[in-house]
């Protein structure tokens, strides 16, 4: 090996600790290297998996949903369907990765007050795959931070990937490269080589009522905790105390669950749910668990797409806002700058317009009008507008709401 560095040996893609399905639909739960993926698949002994069936029982559908849906997240207050498919569709994610050719979306796991056990969530989510549970990652400051500790651990070739306890607002250009990229490149720290390294993880962030920013919230869905309670740590009476330590001795039974379902959809003829709201950049992640899901009887998928906008999107909702009075008062009329800077800088306006004197404001709002051009609003009442430019022989920008029929 050291005489010939080309020794002619089988690309490997990445090592995984539990069974998966390639692109094919195959199922590899034996030990070893697969050809079709180039993964080594690296089962611990102890990982003891009753018999798969490729037709599921209606009985083993049933006792694979109680296992994943009573027994190991019963316990998690979900706000609604919603939250609780989107779990179930993150516990899956690892094991049908390889059948999803695209990029897949940020979980954002997320709750109103701490100790609702959002990182526990994430953790037991895990263990199937793992068997131990994934180390998390804090949140960078500076684009420089976040692209170092993408491409750190992208390298370890990680099944997820958890940003633990946002306590910023989550806006990177670097995070927003890597959720909609089946691929990262990145210089190697002290060299001048371009590492690529492809992205074939799980993203998972936690904390309590986060902001994102624009394009991180089309980029995420939601897992939505409630706990409804002022100290929620202090909860008890639940099916098992100890939950880490119960899904690690159960792991095999869990596994077997998450591979019952799978079959399920695959012999039912990986049927589409019906009425699957469109999520832009993910089409293959949504049909792929959409129809894991639909087939095993657990509603709400994608359903809470639009709250996720709604209620963490802050930037959006402040533009929103800003366009509402805008048309409020001035309608389709042409305007400047000036006219607009007294409505975004009303006392009830959050527009970030920094600090600094008027002339700098006016400055950033006119930045911010030339972000916004040509994109469309749908204001309350069920008018839809476009931000647009008009075109002028003074030097000064012009600006118009145009309605949209």
């Amino acid at each position: 090996m050291l005489a010939d560095p080309n020794i002619p040996l089988p690309s490997l893609k990445g090592i995984f600790t539990a069974p998966f399905f390639t692109p094919s639909g195959d199922l590899v739960a034996t030990y070893g290297y697969n050809e079709e993926t180039g993964i080594y698949c690296d089962l611990s002994k102890e990982l003891l998996l009753p018999s798969i069936p490729d037709r599921p029982s209606f009985a083993d559908l049933d006792c694979a949903r109680a296992l994943v849906l009573e027994d190991l997240l019963g316990d998690f207050p979900f706000t609604g369907d919603a939250e609780r498919s989107h779990a179930v569709a993150l516990l899956i994610l690892p094991f049908v990765r390889e059948m999803i050719s695209g990029p897949t979306p940020l979980h954002l796991i997320e709750k109103p007050t701490p100790g609702t056990g959002a990182s526990l969530l994430a953790m037991i989510l895990s263990i199937p795959t793992t068997g131990s549970g994934v180390p998390n990652m804090t949140e960078g400051i500076k684009e420089e931070e976040w692209r170092k500790r993408i491409t750190a651990l992208l390298l370890m070739g990680p099944a997820y990937v958890v940003i633990d306890n946002l306590r910023y607002r989550l806006d990177s250009s670097a995070l927003s490269s890597a959720l909609t990229s089946t691929c990262w490149s990145d210089r190697k720290l002290g060299v001048t080589e371009i590492l690529y390294i492809p992205i074939r993880c799980a993203w998972v962030a936690t904390g309590n009522n986060p902001s994102l920013s624009s394009e991180i919230a089309r980029r995420t869905i939601r897992i939505r905790l409630d706990a409804k309670q002022d100290r929620p740590e202090k909860r008890d009476g639940f099916l098992h105390p100890n939950l880490q330590e119960w899904a690690v001795k159960n792991r095999g039974q869990l596994v077997w669950a998450v591979l019952i379902m799978v079959n399920k959809w695959i012999a039912d003829g990986r049927p589409r749910p019906e009425n699957l709201p469109t999520f832009g950049g993910y089409e293959n992640y949504s049909r792929i668990l959409g129809g894991i899901l639909y087939s095993c009887g657990i509603p709400g998928f994608l359903q809470n797409l639009n709250n996720i906008f709604d209620e963490s999107d802050d930037e959006g909702s402040e533009t929103r806002a800003f366009i509402s009075a805008w048309y409020e008062k001035y309608g389709d009329t042409t305007v400047g700058v000036s006219q607009l800077f007294d409505i975004a800088n009303d006392d009830d306006s959050t527009l970030p317009l920094g600090s600094g004197q008027e002339r700098s404001q006016k400055t950033r709002l006119g930045k911010l009008l030339l972000k916004l051009r040509d994109r469309r609003y749908d204001l309350e009442g069920g008018q839809s507008v476009i931000v647009f430019r008009v075109k002028s022989s003074s030097s000064a920008a012009q600006w118009r709401l145009a309605r949209m029929q």
